[in-house]
């Protein structure tokens, strides 16, 4: 009788590599096609993965994105930490009313969201916890996109700086109020406090403890090309890595080295790095797992509330910023790029009002189907007034 224990067995070993492959293909060939008739390459990304994904052919599942995750967690890592470095102090200090339009345009943003969702019948903790996600601009796409038209100037980088400030003050109120949402469900005033504190000091003392040990290491290793990249993507690792760990916000701890290594390194041991294409297979992995995870309502009362909270967060943003414009080296056009360049909605703090819903239950199912369905507009239009208001301004590479 004959051995076949040569052939291969089923399930195929190391088969997340070979889905990482295919997804790896298929994501970087549509982001060509969208490349080729004028349109960003990440909407091509999350295209591909709604079409694999849950709304189409249901092929990448919640299982294979979690095998998938550190290919995921990487590329999040390496477009945060080179937005943190984008970030310059002391620039951002002479442009004293760009902090006054990122407080005006956030506050404005939480309170018309809280109200179109208060109009629509949802409770007040419901409405403020979801209209402190609305404040949100993606910090990945913007990065990305940015990156990927090799942007520079005036409105790139009031975009860049407004979606960082964004994000963060997001997650900083999201976090905030996450603790009240324990306190309904759970009660007890150390939750209150104690879960905002780990989340918020926890997230940038950790930040701050790896730019530390960073700018160590760069000291030791020297600035060389070779050892510079190793040792950069060893801390993007390490960074996620340990966030993920102890349950703390990548997103501040990536940004936070980032600002650091660009502002806090006067001797230059830690050079800028630029991942470029080194980036690019774990980023299409990246957006490709996004757009596998859409969700999208087709009920009418569903997509009127995501219509009517997609205008708020747009006028929320749009009104300070051109009412400021005056103000600012920009006039009233490039200000508008600006706005518009903040369409894309960041999934960073979604991941705090999904992890409440799914403990609590803590927002209304319809109130979730708004959000979910606000998230894939905005992914689908975000990355192309993106591009339009970078092009429309100019400050994109010829070739781009």
């Amino acid at each position: 009788m004959h051995s076949f224990h040569y052939l291969p067995h089923f399930p195929l070993s190391n088969w997340q590599l070979l889905v990482s492959a295919v997804l790896l293909l298929l994501g970087y060939g549509g982001g060509a096609v969208t490349r080729r008739v004028g349109m960003p390459r990440v909407l091509g990304y999350v295209l591909v993965g709604a079409v694999l994904g849950d709304p189409g052919l249901g092929l990448i599942t919640e299982g294979v994105r979690n095998d998938l995750r550190l290919f995921i967690d990487v590329g999040l890592g390496m477009l945060l930490y080179e937005m943190g470095q984008r970030l310059d102090l002391d620039w951002m200090r002479r442009e004293r009313w760009l902090w006054v339009t990122a407080i005006a345009e956030m506050a404005l943003t939480w309170l018309l969201a809280f109200t179109v969702l208060t109009l629509f019948h949802y409770t007040k903790l419901e409405s403020s916890l979801l209209a402190a996600v609305v404040i949100s601009t993606s910090p990945v796409v913007v990065m990305y996109i940015v990156r990927d038209m090799g942007a520079d100037g005036q409105v790139t980088s009031r975009i860049v700086t407004l979606a960082a400030l964004n994000s963060m003050a997001a997650f900083v109120i999201s976090a905030s109020l996450l603790s009240w949402v324990h306190f309904s469900y759970e009660g007890g005033v150390p939750t209150v406090l104690f879960h905002s504190l780990y989340l918020l000091a926890g997230s940038f003392a950790l930040g701050l403890i790896v730019f530390l040990l960073y700018h160590g290491l760069a000291r030791w290793f020297g600035k060389g090309d070779a050892p510079q990249l190793v040792l950069a993507i060893g801390m993007v690792l390490l960074g996620v890595g340990l966030a993920d760990a102890l349950n703390l916000s990548v997103l501040c701890t990536l940004l936070t080295v980032g600002v650091l290594a660009k502002n806090a390194n006067p001797r230059r041991f830690i050079r800028h790095i630029e991942f470029g294409v080194t980036a690019e297979l774990f980023c299409v992995i990246l957006f490709v797992s996004a757009g596998a995870a859409w969700h999208f309502y087709w009920d009418g009362t569903v997509l009127l509330a995501a219509g009517a909270l997609i205008g708020a967060r747009y006028l929320g943003k749009a009104i300070p910023i051109y009412g400021l414009a005056a103000l600012t080296p920009l006039g009233l056009s490039r200000a508008g790029l600006v706005a518009l360049g903040l369409t894309p909605m960041s999934g960073f703090t979604a991941l705090l009002v999904l992890d409440a819903t799914n403990q609590y239950h803590a927002l209304a199912p319809a109130l979730l189907d708004v959000f979910l369905t606000s998230v894939v507009v905005l992914e689908v239009s975000g990355p192309i007034l993106l591009q339009i208001a970078l092009v429309s301004a100019r400050e994109t590479e010829p070739n781009a």
